[in-house]
């Protein structure tokens, strides 16, 4: 029976990161693997039974990638989705383990509540370095609950992280043994993010400014772009000069929008479209769009800011996704790689500006990081542009999933958040984490808005992860505690 409701634990946990509102299941979904964590006594069958629920979870949520359109084997489609699965239910098989050792050497009842505090670590330390990745960090099943998010203005999302985990394990001390004060501290975990949410949402600052934006998500599916780039050009064109009531400071296209051919040595092309060079020809246009940069021996994803018919600044895209737009060595030479491209990673922070306002204008899978975006918050950036193109997944759940991680990135900072995609989700997220406008998926559009620009900088954008930072020195001092005490024991 237990090992059904195991796996009952892993599928809900799954469901809880789909965007279908039901982030609420996490706060109780992972009593279950609690439970084995605590009462398990065999390392080898702590590793399978971890291993099991961690490559569940993950298949659970991210089982999209077997939709993606750009790679044309069936095979290789499920082969990759079961391969990201086991990956990254190592994160799950390292948590568990140092549980156990900690379990172990210290047999103690109060021992589970490290399990907060190593969850967040593991989850920080999966974020850097080329196979980084968050999209699967607990905090992104609570989108939906705007106040109790409010408070990643100061944790990072790793707080709500350790907020999901220590509810969880509560509850899990409460089932074990009931008792009044367990009941009330459980009352009052759960409560106190959303009492400090609401006071941190009430504390409104005034806007210093606004932009007036237009976003064109023109849902130019893969196979149009590549039959007729001409055509695709006139769609983005068409649909930029649609009439508005008010003057429009800027325009954004999304990610791969236009040719790497309007590039050369930085310079703007006028020979390549003239169609392109009569928009552009109004110095009056401020226009973002993605293309592919190529240089010598290197190229690039890069995000371009044109003010009329020349290159203001050029951004080129800093955190690739592994074995799609960057393939290292091993992988190259066994000829493993899921995308058509391979290429280099940017170094530089460049920063837009268009009427005196500072902005960055980031590429696809970035808006999942937190770090990228506070770097350029603290270099001056006063609004956040993300392009994107998640045309290769033309179904949910991959869109809504992506779109809603750009969120956090909005209240962390306290900055306007845009997103321009393809074929959707583009949307515009006020510095609180409102949704103020949203397009439809598979659907062309136009949002022509407002959007507020701020200055003030939060606690997360000053100090970064330095909740994380904290969890991760108590468990290396925690480590420390349990190897003295394995050396004392031995002697």
């Amino acid at each position: 029976m237990i090992n059904i409701i195991f796996i009952l634990s892993a599928i809900l946990t799954g469901i809880s990161q789909q965007p279908w509102g039901l982030g609420f299941l996490v706060w109780f979904s992972l009593v279950p693997v609690i439970y084995f964590l605590n009462n398990q006594i065999s390392i080898k069958k702590n590793i399978g039974y971890a291993f099991l629920w961690g490559f569940i979870y993950h298949l659970s949520f991210l089982y999209w990638l077997s939709g993606n359109i750009g790679i044309d084997s069936i095979a290789l489609k499920y082969f990759t989705m079961f391969l990201v699965s086991c990956f990254l239910a190592l994160n799950i098989i390292l948590i568990s383990t140092i549980f156990f050792y900690f379990k172990k050497f210290f047999n103690k009842s109060y021992i589970i509540y490290t399990l907060p505090f190593i969850v967040v670590s593991i989850e920080f330390l999966r974020s850097f370095g080329l196979y980084g990745f968050t999209w699967n960090s607990l905090s992104y099943t609570q989108t939906d609950y705007l106040i109790i998010s409010q408070n990643i203005e100061y944790t990072g999302i790793y707080g709500l992280s350790f907020w999901i985990v220590l509810i969880n394990v509560i509850i899990y001390e409460l089932l074990q043994k009931f008792s009044k004060n367990k009941l009330y501290i459980l009352i009052f975990s759960f409560l106190f993010p959303w009492i400090t949410g609401f006071i941190i949402k009430n504390n409104y600052v005034q806007p210093k400014a606004y932009i007036n934006t237009k976003i064109i998500q023109p849902n130019i599916s893969l196979s149009e772009k590549r039959k007729n780039l001409n055509k695709s050009l006139l769609t983005l064109i068409n649909l930029s000069t649609i009439s508005s009531n008010e003057s429009v400071d800027l325009i954004i296209w999304p990610e791969s929008s236009i040719s790497n051919q309007f590039l050369i040595n930085d310079n703007y092309n006028n020979k390549v479209s003239r169609d392109m060079n009569t928009f552009l020809e109004n110095d009056n246009i401020n226009l973002v769009a993605g293309l592919e940069a190529n240089y010598t021996n290197k190229r690039f994803n890069s995000s371009v800011l044109f003010n009329g018919d020349s290159i203001a600044n050029i951004y080129h895209k800093q955190r690739l996704v592994p074995n799609v737009e960057h393939t290292p060595n091993f992988f190259d030479k066994i000829g493993y790689n899921m995308g058509q491209s391979n290429f280099s990673i940017g170094k530089k922070l460049s920063m837009f500006k268009v009427n005196q306002i500072s902005f960055s204008s980031m590429i696809c899978i970035e808006s999942i990081f937190p770090n990228p975006t506070r770097l350029f918050v603290n270099n001056g950036a006063e609004f956040i542009v993300y392009i994107v193109n998640d045309g290769w997944y033309t179904k949910a759940p991959e869109p809504q999933q992506h779109a809603k991680r750009c969120i956090y990135r909005a209240i962390e900072n306290r900055r306007s958040v845009i997103r321009c995609a393809n074929t959707g989700i583009s949307m515009i997220v006020d510095p609180y984490g409102n949704i103020t406008h949203q397009s439809e998926l598979n659907e062309s559009d136009v949002i022509n808005a407002n959007v507020i620009i701020s200055d003030r900088k939060t606690f997360y954008t000053k100090y970064g992860n330095l909740f994380s930072i904290l969890n991760l020195f108590t468990l290396i001092l925690i480590g420390l505690f349990t190897t003295l005490k394995k050396i004392n024991d031995n002697n």
